[in-house]
């Protein structure tokens, strides 16, 4: 079959690509090891990660700023060894967006087995 070049193929709208591993994340190292997380914790994650609307199947996110901040914070104090590690990878241009593709991607890795 000929590829036609002003109609190149698409994905359809629906398609979304895969979520990378958790140790190709930017920062995966500043968290505990999923073997340290107990599952109150990781059902807290979820749960505040879903209220926020982030873990839903939609490519925009209207999310709260608050709601992040003290996301960001609570993730720091309950799954960072290292707080000032977790702190200063927040640090700077960027820093929250980083944050939270982190968070999400462990949220995510840690509720493979709750699906």
């Amino acid at each position: 079959m000929a590829t036609d070049r002003k109609n190149p193929p698409r994905k359809p709208a629906d398609h979304k690509d895969p979520q990378p591993r958790f140790s190709d994340v930017e920062g995966h190292e500043l968290l505990k090891p999923f073997s340290k997380v107990k599952g109150s914790d990781q059902a807290r994650l979820i749960a505040r990660l879903q209220a926020m609307g982030v873990l839903e199947d939609s490519d925009e996110v209207d999310i709260d700023l608050d709601q992040a901040a003290d996301l960001i914070d609570w993730v720091a104090e309950r799954f960072a060894p290292d707080i000032e590690a977790f702190d200063r990878f927040t640090m700077g241009a960027g820093g929250m967006e980083r944050a939270l593709n982190l968070v999400v991607a462990y949220a995510g890795e840690l509720g493979k087995d709750a699906r």
